[in-house]
């Protein structure tokens, strides 16, 4: 294995408001101008949540995976992927290292150039992620697959470039060092897995799968396998640091922008695949991306730099390609914020986001599964 340093790149956007006086009187100008100024950025606001309320049920608490009559759009594709996926299988990988690291191979050097070539690390690969995540989570990875080849993507409609992107195995790596506090704290998951989820479209399959490829192109870390019978696979990598100073329970970290894409194929409009991308920027020191588990057992996420969600569904009865993309911040806070619908009854879930340069601010009340929206931002607006 080997490891490329990748490069760091940051995307500013800024919104530019023009004023211009006319013949009339300055104050009914004034006011006429910024009246129709709110109401502009009231109906494109509106316009926006609607668009949300499609595509990122989740963002609002509304989201469930297993309910097949619930429809999936992109945000929900990439949050769901997000948070079950690279985030949750360094958790989980984190806690099963810490009861029991015998489960787990360990390597002397772990890369042989770029970051962590002098390191040590302690190594999942394949399918031994499973079978050692099992111990824990006897159920919860079990329809699972951490490697995929291409016999897994037959009967899929793919390029030879696609196939490429979505063939490899998945990698859990604990890193090594020499201070006993920051020693196996920084968890890295790369390459390709995919997992099961519910959507229907009120024909006949309602089982559906997500592919998932840790992306190279927009990560800051990469890592490359190299076999002995086939072509070398390079993928991004996201890794996810404990932070062992938390004062409130367990709060991990992302070191690095990462990126991955999220193949599906349950839109019977087409017989083509469709991808959502998903780049996440996170700078420690700076402007962090963070999860934390309060000891209280609510919990905060915080992707404080979304600098794409971005995808396409096709529609046919009204052709359009709805093509979409999201750039801004992401913040949930609560319990059960990741399965929200199945929280229990009078749970809140509180939300703060800035997408495509609109603050949606609020707070969501479970009623025994039932979801109540209460926005407190944009003014004048109703969910």
């Amino acid at each position: 294995m080997k490891l490329i340093k990748g490069a760091l790149c940051f995307a500013l956007s800024s919104i530019l408001i023009a004023c211009g006086g006319g013949s009339s009187g300055y104050y009914d100008e004034y006011n006429s101008t910024e009246n129709h100024n709110d109401n502009s950025q009231l109906i494109a606001a509106e316009t926006l949540l609607n668009t949300l309320k499609i595509e990122g049920r989740y963002l609002f608490g509304h989201y469930d995976p297993n309910d097949a009559s619930i429809a999936k759009g992109y945000i929900d594709h990439a949050l769901d992927t997000f948070a079950q996926g690279p985030l949750q299988l360094a958790i989980d990988a984190k806690k099963l290292f810490d009861q029991d690291r015998s489960k787990f191979s360990y390597s002397a050097k772990c890369m042989t150039e770029g970051y962590y070539s002098n390191s040590g690390c302690y190594i999942l690969t394949n399918d031994q992620i499973q079978t050692a995540l099992h111990q824990l989570y006897p159920e919860k990875y079990s329809d699972w697959k951490f490697g995929i080849d291409e016999t897994d993507l037959k009967n899929l409609k793919l390029d030879q470039d696609q196939i490429k992107a979505f063939t490899g195995e998945a990698i859990i790596f604990i890193f090594d060092n020499q201070n006993k506090d920051k020693q196996f704290n920084d968890i890295w998951v790369t390459g390709v897995f995919s997992y099961p989820y519910q959507q229907s479209w009120g024909l006949t399959q309602s089982q559906q799968q997500r592919i998932v490829s840790m992306n190279d192109e927009d990560s800051v870390y990469k890592v490359t396998v190299n076999y002995s019978d086939k072509e070398s696979i390079t993928h991004g990598a996201l890794s996810v640091y404990k932070d062992p100073t938390s004062l409130d329970g367990e709060f991990y970290v992302l070191q690095n922008n990462s990126s991955f894409s999220v193949l599906t194929n349950d839109n019977p409009n087409t017989p083509e695949v469709e991808i959502v991308n998903f780049t996440i920027n996170s700078m420690p020191g700076n402007t962090i991306s963070s999860y934390r588990k309060l000891n209280n057992d609510n919990q905060i996420l915080n992707l404080a730099s979304v600098s794409s969600i971005a995808g396409q569904r096709i529609e046919n009865e009204t052709p359009s390609n709805n093509t979409q993309s999201f750039t801004g911040s992401i913040h949930l806070e609560g319990n059960n914020i990741f399965t929200f619908k199945q929280a229990t009854n009078g749970s809140i879930l509180k939300f703060k986001h800035v997408l495509n340069g609109t603050t949606f601010e609020g707070q969501s009340l479970n009623h025994n599964g039932t979801i109540q929206t209460t926005l407190t931002s944009p003014s004048g607006l109703t969910y």
